[in-house]
């Protein structure tokens, strides 16, 4: 059987009692993380750009939209949600970004077909097993090939999901996974040039995975052999393959659990950098105006020169380098995600900062678990130098977030966004997911403004 079919086939047969406890407490955290960053991308100005285009564009009222007071159709749903949830660098990771691919779409076909929690879990767990497996097979997709990880993985896992949540047989589900991955793009050239791409990204392939799932199921065909054939996703999109860790353990070993999350609204690659400044601080205080040198000497992955913008165009750009990071993370309390704002990007004191932070990369420096990656802090004042080594980041897969940990994100990310109350009810309306008879319940919940 094709590594196509095969993935197809375990997404049409896994029912949820074949699912891990540990997998389906990971999928009801992933949602309550999601949706929280879905309400900080909704004060956002590019993302109410976006959602204000969804919103014109009409559509059948059938799905709502985080924080937003109308209804489009399931499709533009699953757009503006994954715009929302991904437009502010703090969605979960778990499954390379699946949260702002997969489960808008999933989210948006319980809705419209009155679907319980059971089977929105089930449909999040195979298509970010699907997407997660898909990113650790494909190399060089985003270093070689120049594509962005989410926006091509993406729409094959939101395929998967709304396949599975329509009932497709493998044979359907094969032509979904088909017709996505032809579809599938997205890239890299933000990083370089700035744009507001990568924030459209994670809800166009959200989009585009709902509507293959569509036309699938409608009996429009797509080809069986997308991902190996010679013309398909692992000869378009990566260098040279780890094709055996696609399909290694699948249905056994689930490769999204312990799930990844941040902690700050940063790239990933710099969230254990961020926490060491922020444990620097605390033992240290500091006058940032005082601050004489930064060196920061970590894995070559974290300084990649996509990642080292001394002089970002926009927020995206200063959430994207890692000096910027840091000269942000020194001057400013990043436990608010607000606080990296265009004030951030314009401070004079950053800026100057971020150009003089010296970055001094560790050949064969290799990460100490999935998205962990040593690194060393030294910051200089007064004439005194002190450092701290980088440990696991509270989200990591090394060190991931129990349930309370991500109430409490969830209170202190949305704080200035929700009430209190509301707050907790979305927490509680979330925590009995598994138990919940309509799903529409909790997306209507969530999208009262």
């Amino acid at each position: 059987m094709s590594a196509t079919r095969t993935l197809a086939a375990f997404a049409a047969e896994t029912r949820f009692a074949d699912l891990p406890r540990a997998v389906v407490e990971s999928c009801t955290l992933t949602v309550l993380d999601a949706v929280g960053a879905g309400f900080v991308g909704s004060v956002q100005p590019w993302a109410r750009r976006i959602v204000s285009v969804v919103q014109a564009l009409g559509g059948s009222p059938e799905a709502s939209v985080i924080h937003q007071g109308w209804r489009t159709d399931a499709a533009r749903a699953a757009l503006a949600n994954g715009v929302l949830i991904g437009s502010f660098e703090c969605e979960p990771l778990t499954g390379s970004h699946a949260a702002g691919t997969v489960l808008p779409a999933a989210l948006a076909v319980c809705e419209r077909e009155r679907l319980d929690g059971r089977a929105l879990l089930t449909a999040m767990a195979v298509g970010f097993e699907v997407s997660s497996r898909l990113a650790a097979a494909a190399v060089g997709l985003e270093t070689a090939r120049g594509f962005h990880n989410p926006s091509v993985h993406g729409p094959l896992g939101a395929a998967a999901a709304a396949g599975k949540l329509y009932g497709l047989d493998a044979d359907r589900l094969t032509s979904a996974l088909g017709i996505a991955g032809s579809g599938s793009a997205g890239l890299l050239e933000f990083a370089w040039s700035g744009g507001d791409t990568k924030r459209l990204h994670l809800g166009r392939a959200s989009q585009l995975g709902l509507e293959s799932a569509l036309l699938a199921r409608a009996g429009v065909n797509g080809p069986a052999t997308v991902l190996e054939g010679r013309s398909g996703f692992f000869n378009a999109f990566s260098t040279e393959p780890a094709k055996p860790s696609l399909l290694a353990g699948l249905g056994s070993e689930w490769t999204i659990e312990p799930p990844w999350l941040k902690s700050y609204a940063t790239h990933v690659t710099h969230q254990a950098v961020v926490a060491g400044i922020e444990e620097l601080k605390r033992e240290h205080p500091l006058d940032p105006a005082a601050i004489t040198r930064v060196v920061i000497r970590g894995a070559e992955r974290i300084m990649e020169e996509r990642h080292t913008e001394r002089e970002p165009h926009d927020v995206l750009g200063g959430q994207y380098s890692l000096p910027f990071t840091a000269a942000v993370a020194l001057t400013r309390d990043l436990s608010d995600p607000l606080a990296y704002d265009e004030a951030a990007i314009r401070d004079p004191l950053v800026r100057d900062l971020a150009r003089r932070i010296e970055l001094v990369p560790v050949p064969g420096g290799e990460p100490g678990g999935h998205g962990v990656w040593h690194a060393q802090v030294l910051v200089e004042w007064a004439g005194k130098q002190h450092a701290v080594e980088t440990r696991p980041y509270k989200g990591s897969t090394r060190n991931p977030f129990t349930w309370d940990d991500a109430c409490e994100k969830f209170r202190r990310f949305t704080r200035s966004v929700l009430s209190a109350p509301r707050a907790e009810a979305i927490i509680e309306a979330v925590e009995g997911l598994e138990a919940q008879p309509d799903v529409g319940a909790i997306a209507r919940l969530v999208a009262s403004s």
